[in-house]
């Protein structure tokens, strides 16, 4: 089986449009696991100080359960609990907007399918650019990967992280894998006034990365971009030795 994740909500058309696709691409069960509305940015923050609730939802050709937390609660919870069998795959998306660059550290998108990789499981995140008319298309790549991912035992603990492009299918550069980079969104702070008070609204600007090879750049280029992550913090311990003797 595959469990279905992402952070925009049960609701999104983006999650219905992936549902669809998996079950008609790989032939395997799908069950759909989200948050109960919109929860995009939360990051990897998981939920500690009170119970998790959950809401079957059963329409016709869908089945999944709202869960009212984060996107790695959704896929804590469905592992540890939801899920009838361990699942082969875990897929999440597909989010409404990219998640490149500096945008995976906030991504709950991202998030929900690295909390899998952590616990062993292949995953795949699918995201796209805004400003696109519709998610089958993207969709129906996304399922395709997903097919093969399930024949590849060897990606357990890592995260296919795919982006798409908003233009339509016909008009998309060929499927690229790039590295992950740190551009993607230019982030400043507007001052807003109400109430005889001043706070501070977060805002975001697109730009790309200098580096034409890394994933914000090939995106933009027009390209459906694939990275591969890992849960890994680690970082080159011998660059520590010499505060060993301070």
């Amino acid at each position: 089986m595959i469990l279905l994740v992402n952070d925009d909500g049960i609701d999104a058309p983006g999650f219905r449009a992936l549902y669809r696709a998996l079950r008609a691409a790989t032939g395997e069960p799908v069950l759909a696991v989200a948050p109960a509305e919109e929860r995009s940015g939360q990051g990897h923050a998981i939920t500690i100080n009170r119970a998790l609730h959950t809401t079957l939802r059963h329409e016709s050709g869908f089945m999944g359960f709202a869960v009212d937390g984060t996107p790695a609660d959704c896929t804590k919870l469905a592992l540890d609990h939801l899920c009838p069998v361990p699942p082969r795959l875990v897929v999440s998306g597909i989010n409404r907007g990219p998640n490149v660059g500096r945008s995976l550290f906030y991504s709950g998108t991202v998030a929900a399918a690295l909390e899998a990789a952590i616990l062993g499981f292949p995953a795949l995140a699918v995201s796209r650019q805004l400003g696109q008319r519709g998610d089958d298309d993207g969709a129906r790549l996304a399922a395709r990967i997903a097919r093969d991912l399930l024949r590849r035992d060897d990606l357990a603990g890592t995260v296919v992280n795919l982006n798409l492009p908003a233009a339509a299918e016909t008009e998309w550069k060929p499927l690229v894998i790039a590295a992950h980079g740190l551009a993607g969104f230019r982030e400043t702070y507007r001052p807003v006034s109400a109430n005889g008070r001043t706070g501070w609204q977060l805002e975001g600007h697109w730009q790309a990365d200098l580096d034409p090879t890394t994933d914000a750049s090939r995106l933009t280029a027009g390209h459906p971009v694939l990275s591969l992550l890992r849960p890994d913090f680690n970082g080159d311990h011998a660059r520590l030795e010499s505060l060993l003797h301070v």
